[in-house]
């Protein structure tokens, strides 16, 4: 049963003072984010640009918005269709957002994004907390101490004010931790699954999903392996009814082989030089699991019924509403399953362990760069919550599958595993991988330290609990009053909030380029810093960035489009091309260049040529003959 903590609702004290420190949390939220704002518009130089893959994302919105806004409607819907790197819920909103009738530059907009989803984390932390302890005291106290647990950290702060995911990770994340505690308590209570937790598994799961496709496909095997543990002997039943009428013969033999091909993949990255990377591999491995997934989707709707009565409830609805949609999304389009084994590849080893980093403090060990200002009060709030679990666990007079279904201990044990997945397969271990982790781990802990006074019997056991909990909380809001704490007053001086550094000089090629062109002109852009040959120029770095000013300088009345030779079949539809690159005349780029009007049948001379000062970028513009 969903565990009550705390004093009633009906008791008015309790409720006052729960009301009291929420319109506290708000008020925290309310001056965070209004004053990181102020400080983001005031303080950092490059707010016109974003980072490299913000860039490409606000790149493509940008051009369905040039495609609605000529009518071309169904190549403007087409982008977030295909979708293959990033899901499309950002850039839905990113589109969203050009359309309100707001002053503010466009990049603005989309960075602001990142703060209303870490705005979005507290009232999602007040709903779930309530839902859980059903008291507006424990609600407002553990709402306002995550909040502050997660903004005390060296990133959030510029991550909050930029385009990048972290923040909207945090918010799903935090949701599907939810949806998976009440899933299982309903089923513990229910003999039917309602159709609301039905559909906030849909929302949450699908929706951390949809922010990024490898944290969804994660947090789903953390799903099945808890399934695994909850309901042994069901799943026992389940395996005999598989292998009985379904993994039979050739089909047994394929299953098998499909499951080690994937799991190989994080195995051989490390292990082998084996370059995996490659299109034929790739559109292997797409058809042999899209086989398996229409096979067995095909299967198992057929045996519907049968299957409900073999499978547990919860496999149920986490197969219809999340696994099923999610995969089926993902084999729309052969070039996602591409980009996820692309992801799997990525070595970036900024940190030995994302376990360590969230419990090392900063500063301290360069391989392994902590993340929290005073890492005492996120060590303290594990500890203790760490000693309630093993209570909770090896105390007698509850039997120990019992305690295994307990929808608290379900939604500890994925947020671990999703953690230790991340861990053990990615090679990509960058510090900001952690930072969705901090509100649901901070909630999760919070509630294991109030189980302990649930679990209490004698009066010193509930003095112990309360003492924990009172000692937790301390060194949690000591963060907020540390020498960099929100509430210490040199917040706004300790934090870095300019995500995109506070060099103004970094980005002036991109802007003096973007100063020579036209803003109602159509152009196609030939930008020679994509191109492999180009790498080692010191315009590569810059080379979204180039697009991107373009872009925004010609959006609402001209155009800029990258040329692509599967895309424009023609260039009628162009006044001029744009050749950028390191120098000019560049005889690459050039060659590229009358590759493509010679298959066009085009004709062009040249109208301008700007070097741009630093001798980064080189512009020349071909005006099309008609």
């Amino acid at each position: 049963m969903i565990p009550r903590i705390g004093m009633k609702a009906k008791n008015i004290l309790p409720s006052v003072l729960g009301f009291i420190f929420i319109i506290f949390g708000i008020s925290l939220v309310v001056f965070y984010a209004t004053k990181s704002w102020e400080t983001f518009l005031n303080l950092c130089p490059n707010k016109d640009f974003l980072s490299w893959d913000e860039n490409i994302r606000l790149n493509q919105v940008l051009d369905q918005y040039v495609d609605f806004r000529n009518g071309s409607w169904f190549r403007g819907i087409m982008p977030f269709l295909e979708s293959p790197t990033w899901p499309p819920l950002r850039s839905v909103l990113t589109f969203v957002t050009l359309f309100l009738p707001i002053d503010a530059y466009e990049t603005y907009r989309d960075s602001f994004l990142g703060l209303f989803f870490l705005i979005l984390v507290y009232p999602g932390l007040v709903f779930i907390s309530f839902r859980i302890t059903k008291s507006l005291l424990w609600a407002g106290i553990l709402s306002g101490l995550i909040f502050i647990l997660t903004i005390q950290t060296g990133e959030v702060p510029a991550y909050s004010l930029s385009s990048m995911l972290e923040t909207q990770s945090m918010f799903f994340l935090l949701f599907s931790i939810y949806a998976i505690y009440r899933l299982y308590d309903v089923d513990n209570r229910e003999s039917e699954i309602d159709s609301g937790t039905k559909w906030l598994v849909f929302f949450s799961l699908f929706g951390f999903y949809f922010t990024k496709y490898p944290y969804g496909i994660l947090f789903f095997m953390a799903c099945f392996a808890y399934e695994l543990v909850r309901s042994p002997s069901k799943y026992k039943d389940v395996l005999v009814y598989l292998l009985k009428h379904y993994a039979r013969g050739v089909r047994l033999v394929y299953l098998v082989f499909v499951v080690l091909m994937v799991f190989s993949l994080p195995v051989l990255r490390v292990v082998t030089k084996i370059n995996l990377n490659q299109k034929g591999f790739k559109q292997f491995m797409f058809g042999i699991t899209f086989l398996l997934f229409v096979d067995l989707s095909v299967y198992f709707f057929r045996k519907r019924d049968e299957i409900k009565k073999v499978f547990p409830k919860t496999a149920v609805v986490l197969w219809i509403y999340a696994i099923f949609p999610a995969f089926l999304w993902l084999f729309m389009n052969p070039d996602r399953v591409n980009a996820l084994i692309d992801a799997q590849m990525i070595v970036n080893a900024y940190t030995r362990s994302f376990f360590l980093t969230l419990w090392t403090e900063p500063g301290l060990d360069p391989s392994v760069p902590g993340v929290f200002d005073f890492i005492w009060g996120f060590r303290t709030l594990i500890i203790f919550s760490v000693l309630s679990l093993l209570y909770f666990l090896f105390r007698s007079g509850t039997k120990f599958p019992t305690k295994l279904k307990d929808p608290l201990l379900a939604g500890t044990v994925i947020l671990f595993l999703e953690l230790l997945i991340l861990e053990v397969t990615t090679g990509n271990k960058q510090p900001r991988h952690v930072l969705q982790f901090i509100p649901a781990i901070g909630l999760m802990s919070f509630l294991w330290i109030l189980r302990l006074y649930e679990l209490a019997e004698t009066k010193i056991e509930k003095l112990a609990s309360v003492s924990v909990f009172l000692l937790t909380s301390l060194f949690v809001f000591s963060n907020s009053v540390y020498s960099q704490g929100i509430l210490s007053g040199k917040f706004y001086e300790t934090k870095m909030f300019c995500y995109r550094g506070m060099n103004v000089g970094d980005f002036q090629p991109a802007r003096e380029i973007a100063e020579q062109i036209t803003p109602e002109k159509k152009y196609v852009l030939i930008n020679a810093f994509h191109f492999e040959e180009k790498y080692n120029t010191r315009g590569r770095v810059l080379a979204s960035d180039f697009d991107l000013a373009m872009k925004l300088k010609t959006f609402k009345q001209g155009m800029v489009r990258n040329d692509n030779k599967y895309r424009w079949k023609e260039w009628t539809d162009f006044d001029s091309v744009l050749l950028l690159s390191d120098v000019c005349p560049d005889s690459f780029v050039e060659e590229k260049f009358e590759n493509r009007t010679k298959i066009l049948n085009s004709k062009s001379t040249l109208l301008s040529t700007y070097r741009e000062s630093s001798g980064i970028a080189c512009l020349q513009e071909y005006k099309l003959l008609k």
